[in-house]
């Protein structure tokens, strides 16, 4: 209720006259012979006399606002999730159960609502629905999501509030949600923790190194069982058992993480199922936060690595039989046996060694005057694959992964195939690995050359190979680092083994490594330390130098050193092939909307191919799949994209194929993710009271508990509301304001007659 002045424009002239009458009161007084109290008295009272009569000339009228009936609309949001099941662990009441009590058709606050608002009721778990829950078996709890799509279908309706019934834990975020009505939340169930333990996260990086091909670290939780044993175990989902581990817990509420290196059965896409019990007789408050899967995805083969040695060596040898041990790693090798060596040496002119026939073309004397050097290829992909020596097309390179240079000059390529090794490895992506054979790095004159630009070390001439002194192979601290670099598990284990390492004799020494590049080994000596395997980032690919020429001593030893060396080269090979990319690739993202889909086709040259000859298939957890329908990414070459809107809980793998076209084989690709939401929906066993707080606080709302509402529903009278009424009553109409002034004029009248002044 507010006061309006009607006639406010005769404010000053009544103050003006006002003052002018109690100047006139005051000279008459002055001279009265009434006591002071009285004649202040008298005198004060026909002033506020006048102001009365001034009041009314003013007019004042009383303005008030109120809700009219059926104006204004009401929402109220019931949670349907299946959080709201979990039972009470003291009266064995659910969640659920309370809310059907506080929604009673006859409840004398929904009565009181209707009475003043249209009331709409709402149910909400992953999306939003018209009318009161049934099932309790959502998904999960989005009420973010709920209360947006409750604001955009008022846009343009008068929504005077919300009041949402929940267990106050909501799977998304509450927060940032834009302008809404004052929001009113009502959060049922207990606000201490039930006895549980959850697995709250897990993840899954997958690797192509042999000791560790996927690491999944999960994060635990554990609610009101301080002093209990919990096993932590992972296992194929639907297969075997991979490992598990004990914890004891040591708080009434803890966290704690634990970390698995497992290598799965199947190849590709693996599925792996994280799940914690606890030992012992304990009655959690559910079992469906208990266990989380989630999706590694692996990159498989055969990734093909090419070798080009100038001659047959030792290292050849050690390095061919480990990679035979690999699965996913095929060597083709190409090995130099003879050199390009000159046919005939002329001598007809003092000084002169060309050929007098050819006197005047050099060119064509030049081509005819050398034997081509002879090679022997090693398990090549047809009779054709490297006949002409190592690749002069980049439809020759390409199709290899990884490159090995060892004991090979500079001059053995020529300037085009330099560059071509320098755009396989920038634009393709590939891995070039140079080992420090005698005519290699520094000693093959590579300074100044395409391949020497994207080696990791600065190459300096004139740098000897090798040395007086013999040096000893360790790792620096960033290699210690790098799951390839390392071969035992743990830092105990790995100086140990680093401490047998043989002592090699011969190493390229450089003046340093180029910036942005990373020294994993160093070989100790007399002479002071020299970077000995170092790695670095060039374009889309990868190079690293070993800088020991005779790294193969390490397998002369013993079994241990021999099965040490097999594996480092597996590793290094394994680091050269990591993130190379494939002909045929298939990602997958969350979105808004689902799961984010897209393809990528690269063809013969590595660049974005025609994409129409692919296909893309999901197979659901149930086992089914579905065909979908990918369309042309609008920006980006050979790249299809679509969404799949995944409901259901569980694993997803999507699979993308190729047609056979003639001479190439049919590609398939593959990756997969896993909407684990009702794992979520069951994260939090207490109200999240800081999240609703800040919910009714941000929109002018307040949180409610069960016993408030009837109470809140009378208080809703003075919420500002989008529509309201408004009255106005003129008070100068009502005869108390004349009487009011009579009765001050009579007062003063009386005081003078009793005086006697009168």
């Amino acid at each position: 209720m507010r006061i309006v002045w009607t006639e406010s424009q005769w404010l000053w002239p009544g103050l003006c006259v006002l003052a002018f009458v109690g100047v006139g009161l005051f000279l008459s007084y002055r001279k009265s012979t009434m006591p002071v109290g009285l004649r202040w008295l008298a005198a004060g009272v026909k002033v506020l006399g006048f102001v009365f009569l001034l009041l009314f000339i003013l007019r004042p009228e009383t303005v008030r606002s109120f809700n009219r009936p059926g104006t204004n609309h009401w929402a109220v949001l019931l949670d349907n999730s299946a959080s709201m099941t979990l039972k009470d662990q003291n009266d064995g009441l659910s969640r659920a159960d309370r809310l059907k009590e506080i929604v009673l058709p006859d409840a004398g606050w929904q009565e009181a609502l209707a009475k003043d608002f249209m009331v709409e009721t709402f149910q909400f778990d992953t999306r939003l629905r018209p009318g009161p829950p049934a099932t309790f078996d959502g998904a999960g709890s989005a009420l973010g999501r709920a209360l947006g799509d409750v604001r955009d279908r008022y846009q343009g309706r008068p929504l005077a509030g919300i009041l949402v019934i929940t267990d106050g834990s909501p799977t998304d975020s509450v927060d940032q949600l834009g302008k809404l009505p004052p929001t009113f939340p009502l959060v049922i169930g207990p606000e201490r923790s039930l006895l549980d333990v959850a697995v709250t996260g897990v993840s899954a990086q997958a690797t192509l190194f042999e000791d560790a091909p996927v690491m999944v670290d999960a994060a635990l939780s554990a609610r009101g069982l301080a002093g209990q044993t919990v096993v932590v175990s992972i296992r194929e989902h639907g297969g075997k058992m991979l490992g598990e581990e004990r914890h004891e817990i040591s708080g009434d509420e803890a966290s704690w993480s634990a970390r698995f290196q497992v290598r799965p059965e199947a190849a590709g896409t693996a599925f792996l199922e994280v799940a914690v019990a606890v030992e012992g007789d304990i009655q959690e408050a559910t079992l469906e936060n208990n266990r989380r899967i989630v999706a590694a995805n692996r990159e498989t083969g055969p990734y093909r690595v090419l070798y080009l040695g100038g001659r047959p060596n030792y290292e050849h040898k050690f390095l061919q039989r480990a990679l035979e041990d690999d699965p996913e790693v095929r060597m083709t090798s190409l090995i130099r046996i003879a050199r390009r060596e000159p046919k005939f040496d002329y001598r007809s002119r003092e000084g002169e060694k060309s050929n007098p026939l050819y006197r005047g073309f050099e060119a064509q004397e030049e081509a005819e005057r050398f034997d081509e050097a002879v090679f022997i290829r090693l398990k090549t992909q047809g009779a054709d694959e490297l006949a002409g020596g190592f690749p002069k097309t980049a439809a020759e390179l390409f199709p290899f992964d990884a490159v090995i240079l060892d004991d090979v000059e500079a001059e053995f390529f020529t300037r085009d195939q330099q560059r071509l090794l320098q755009r396989y490895v920038s634009e393709r992506g590939g891995g070039l690995l140079m080992l420090g054979g005698m005519e290699s790095l520094d000693a093959g004159s590579y300074l100044a050359t395409p391949i020497g630009e994207m080696l990791p070390v600065y190459l300096e001439p004139g740098t000897p190979a090798g040395g007086p002194a013999a040096g000893r192979y360790e790792l620096t601290r960033e290699g210690k680092l790098e799951p390839w670099a390392r071969l035992r598990a743990t830092e105990e284990d790995e100086a140990r083994r680093l401490r047998r390492m043989p002592e090699f004799q011969n190493v390229h020494r450089f003046p340093g490594i180029r910036p942005g590049a990373m020294e994993v080994g160093k070989l100790e000596s007399a002479e002071g330390r020299s970077p000995a395997l170092a790695t670095r980032r060039y374009g889309r690919g990868r190079t690293a130098v070993l800088a020991v020429t005779d790294f193969w001593r390490w397998g002369l030893r013993d079994a241990d050193d021999h099965g040490d060396l097999d594996k480092s080269w597996r590793q290094m090979a394994r680091w050269l092939l990591a993130d190379v990319p494939r002909p045929l690739m298939v990602r997958a993202e969350r979105s808004a909307g689902g799961q984010a889909i897209a393809t990528e086709r690269l063809g013969e040259d590595f660049q974005p191919a025609e994409s129409g000859g692919v296909t893309l298939r999901v197979r659901r957890p149930d086992g089914s799949w579905t065909q979908l329908s990918p369309r042309p990414h609008p920006t980006k070459a050979g790249t299809l994209e679509t969404t799949h809107s995944a409901t259901a809980p569980g694993a997803y793998l999507a699979e993308a194929t190729t047609r056979a076209a003639k001479g190439q084989p049919a590609l398939t690709a593959s990756t997969g993710w896993v909407v684990n939401a009702l794992q979520d929906e069951y994260l939090a066993t207490r109200p999240d009271m800081a999240a609703m707080q800040r919910l009714a606080t941000s929109t002018g709302g307040k949180v409610l508990k069960p016993g408030d509402l009837d109470a809140f529903v009378a208080g809703l009278e003075n919420l500002p509301l989008p529509v309201m009424e408004t009255r106005s009553e003129p008070l100068w109409h009502s005869p108390w304001w004349l009487m009011a002034a009579l009765a001050c004029f009579v007062g003063e009248w009386a005081l003078r007659r009793w005086k006697k002044l009168a």
